[in-house]
């Protein structure tokens, strides 16, 4: 579908909370899966939303750092 969108459309990228509901997130894991998303959506204009997030783990930090890791992969384009 990205091929479609261009930079017509905002490719929204809505990735699986369960990612952030551990006690501690596995980063490579993460950083993989938002590469991927990228790579995908390279040619468009890409939004990423967390969502449904309830319980976080109930570690705070897992936030941070995701949010860290999904700055540092679209920094990386």
């Amino acid at each position: 579908m990205a091929e479609y969108l261009g930079s017509d459309y905002i490719y929204s990228l809505k990735p699986n909370p369960a990612d952030l509901a551990v006690p501690q997130i596995d980063e490579d894991y993460i950083r993989k899966k938002i590469s991927k998303a990228f790579q995908i959506a390279k040619n468009c204009r890409v939004e990423i939303i967390m969502k449904d997030n309830h319980t976080i783990g109930k570690n705070p930090e897992n936030v941070k750092r995701w949010s860290r890791i999904a700055k540092e992969e679209a920094e990386n384009l």
